[in-house]
């Protein structure tokens, strides 16, 4: 294993790398939800980091050094291995591992773990120094709690969260092409909007459409080169036609030049109230949301990011269903339909405190015989396109059939890509169901930190002869692979990869990574933890903020 001057570089009085396991498997947020470290991911950690020592020591080198390497990321890999397979797992003993690894630690047995593919992220957030920190009531308090990083000197938590953070997590500190930034949903400051009548509402995007299109324009003139693409948030339920007619002003400007547009049906209007006179959320086959995919349509930009399922406190636990796809794509069979998360966790709740009890969703293959109610996640969304007709059913035999809806892995993939069960139901049911060109790529950081061990894991993944053969699910091929990690979404925001990737090889982003790649080591990112809180307490005082504000987050 060649040395790195990494782990000597820092200056003096910079905190000290910590030795941690390259598969963060400690407690982590988003903002939107908060992960408990479980008793068997204690143990994994605990024995990740004890083999990592042992194996550093015999080999005279800094244990940090070790971990942070090709070798450490696999030695970490043959530990979920273990555990998942392992009696101690609740699993039939002598189960097969999903994951492709050595467990020597050498860097050489595991070349699988590195690789060239054309990796575009779908699902990517990044917020800027706008207006909205001084207009918007609730979310510079709530995304300065997400952004804890260490090394930022404005003295501004939520500039761990800019356009710098981005390029370096991103481009610098990951193998990601290109990526697509999103925001999240806010109710507009339309002049007419009575906020001293409803303090409740938090008005202005954390990230605005124009600065969308701002940063995007920054980061590739930074980069010179096309690497990042932006979204148009729409929010349908916050006075339809002020929303369409900001559809329209943004293409009729030649310089805007949107991607695709993003949605969020269970964030709650208090300008769409239902019956009872509350804010509610609204399912895309509402006349709101047709006339929202009309107008998409009509400007020329087909695509459609729809977030369902990931329940957040504060959402409209109803709307965040995925029982609307089916029919929607079933309308429109011109547009496409990219359901950020593929609709994992979806009804399993929308309190604070199912935000952070997240009940697991995809620890079971898909039953067709199951009652709709009882179906959860990822379940959910395939029986409203199988009984739309979106999709065949192969359960019956029925041979498969192109369509128009995309799961989209993002915090999907980094739920479940340390449980063995987990990750070969989530991704067998998408490539049985959904068909290897209809999974996207994406892992909704920089939230979470680089997205690089996202990226090593699934490098390593496969879905084993027993899960084959139990379940129908496909073997998951280095073809299906590259389709997921970039292929299929180049299609969709029609992109060339080959002349992309030509364009991106030799401009700024690229040579600043492949210098620190050979002079520090590619395993730099590693030793950054992820971003937002670290503590329940930290999450449920949040939390409680946020609902008393009515607002969700």
């Amino acid at each position: 294993m060649a040395k790195y001057a990494w782990l000597k570089s820092l200056k003096k009085t910079a905190p000290e790398i910590p030795y941690e396991s390259p598969l963060w498997l400690g407690n982590h947020s988003n903002g939107e939800y908060f992960h408990l470290q479980t008793p068997e991911e204690a143990r994994m950690r605990a024995e990740i980091l004890r083999r990592g020592e042992e194996i550093a020591r015999k080999r005279g080198i800094d244990r940090r050094e070790f971990l942070y390497s090709t070798g450490g990321m696999a030695l970490a890999l043959s530990v979920v291995n273990e555990f998942g397979c392992g009696k101690s797992s609740g699993n039939k003993p002598g189960q097969q591992a999903p994951f492709c690894v050595n467990d020597s630690g050498d860097d050489a047995a595991n070349a699988n773990l590195t690789g060239n593919e054309f990796i575009f992220d779908v699902q990517t957030h990044c917020f800027d120094n706008g207006e909205w920190r001084t207009r918007n009531i609730v979310y510079p308090t709530f995304l300065s709690l997400i952004a804890n990083c260490t090394d930022e000197p404005s003295g501004s938590q939520l500039d761990c969260l800019n356009q710098q953070h981005y390029v370096e997590l991103m481009y610098i500190d990951s193998d990601t092409t290109m990526s697509v930034i999103t925001a999240w949903p806010a109710a507009q400051c339309y002049p007419d909007r009575d906020l001293l009548g409803n303090p409740a509402v938090a008005c202005g995007l954390p990230l605005s459409n124009e600065a969308m299109r701002n940063l995007r324009d920054w980061i590739n003139s930074k980069g010179m080169s096309q690497r990042c693409i932006n979204q148009f948030q729409v929010m349908p339920n916050d006075q339809i036609e002020r929303q369409i007619q900001g559809m329209y002003a943004a293409m009729q400007d030649p310089a805007w030049k949107c991607g695709s547009w993003k949605a969020y049906p269970a964030w709650t209007s208090d300008t769409y109230p239902a019956p009872d006179g509350s804010a509610q959320g609204y399912y895309m086959t509402d006349p709101i949301g047709i006339a929202f995919i009309e107008a998409g349509l009509k400007l020329g930009v087909p695509n459609f990011a729809i977030h369902k399922g990931l329940p957040i406190p504060g959402f409209d636990v109803k709307h965040n269903e995925p029982t609307d796809i089916g029919p929607i794509a079933k309308m429109f069979p011109n547009a496409n339909f990219v359901i950020y998360h593929s609709g994992i966790n979806a009804r399993t709740g929308g309190t604070a405190v199912s935000a952070f009890v997240m009940t697991p969703t995809e620890n079971v293959p898909y039953d067709p015989a199951a009652p709709e109610p009882m179906l959860t996640g990822v379940n959910v969304l395939i029986r409203s396109l199988i009984t739309s007709g979106v999709i065949a059913d192969p359960d019956k035999g029925e041979p498969f059939k192109p369509h128009n809806v995309y799961a989209e892995m993002g915090s999907a993939w980094s739920q479940v890509m340390t449980k063995t069960t987990d990750s070969q139901h989530y991704m067998g049911k998408l490539l049985k169901y959904l068909g290897p060109d209809n999974i996207v790529w994406g892992t909704d950081c920089i939230l979470s930190g680089s997205p690089q061990r996202q990226i090593m894991a699934f490098r390593a993944f496969s879905i084993t002869q027993q899960f084959q053969d139990m379940y129908g699910y496909p073997e998951i091929t280095d073809e299906m692979k590259r389709k997921i990690f970039g292929l299929n979404a180049a299609k969709l925001y029609r992109i060339d990869p080959a002349a992309q990737r030509c364009k991106i090889d030799g401009t700024t982003f690229a040579m600043q990574k492949k210098e620190l790649d050979d002079g520090l080591g590619p395993g730099r990112w590693a030793a950054k933890q992820p971003l937002g809180p670290r503590t329940l307490r930290e999450f449920w005082d949040h939390a409680r903020e946020s609902l008393a504000k009515g607002i969700p987050g």
